[in-house]
């Protein structure tokens, strides 16, 4: 899992003008917890952390530098504003290497080259796996390929076998990719589910 480092300065105040007087001086707000420490009411630089949204999205480890003191967070939750989009809130999770975590890793298709054509398209209704492992588990990807995938065979969950360092959260009939006629494109894939009833297998390579 990728790994980056920020400061974060303790809050005094809060409530919804806090919060606004934070945002008018180019913070953003936000809460650190975790199962063993108190919740702490904090602000962070909003370029710094657009900037690592940006390199490395939401699936990374932050070193949080707090008062002075060094700890492994997760990036929980992001609120953004209905019209602006920018960041309103952001809540950070602080992990021990020794308790298990829920988190999401994306999903990487290899292959499509070998199974597309003008006549067949992939199309991809999983783009992340929830998973339940130790924290220095937590991989980058998953790498999964689709280059046997055919008509009528979509591939689910149940049909990849997935490294033991961590567990699947996801439902084993979940479909994570299928191969559909250019011309028979399926905009709900609650749908295209119930028209297979055949598997493909495939081996996720853990990045």
């Amino acid at each position: 899992m990728f790994k980056s480092s920020m400061r974060a300065d303790v809050r005094n105040e809060i409530g919804s003008n806090a919060c606004h007087r934070v945002r008018s001086h180019g913070h953003i707000p936000g809460v650190v917890y975790g199962h063993h420490v108190d919740t702490r009411a904090v602000e962070v630089d909003r370029k710094e952390m657009d900037t690592i949204l940006r390199k490395y999205g939401t699936n990374i480890f932050l070193h949080l530098d707090l008062a002075g003191e060094t700890s492994t967070v997760l990036i929980k939750e992001i609120q953004r504003h209905p019209i602006t989009h920018e960041i309103i809130h952001v809540d950070f999770q602080e992990i021990s290497y020794e308790e298990p975590i829920h988190t999401t890793v994306p999903i990487i298709l290899r292959g499509r080259e070998k199974v597309e054509s003008k006549n067949n398209v992939v199309q991809q209704q999983l783009r992340e796996l929830h998973i339940s492992c130790l924290p220095q588990y937590v991989p980058d990807s998953i790498e999964l390929d689709i280059s046997m995938l055919t008509p009528n065979h979509p591939l689910r969950i149940a049909d990849v076998e997935f490294g033991q360092e961590f567990t699947i959260l996801n439902e084993p009939k979940e479909v994570i990719a299928s191969l559909a006629r250019a011309e028979q494109m399926i905009d709900d894939p609650g749908e295209e589910e119930n028209l297979f009833d055949k598997v493909t297998g495939a081996t996720a390579k853990i990045k």
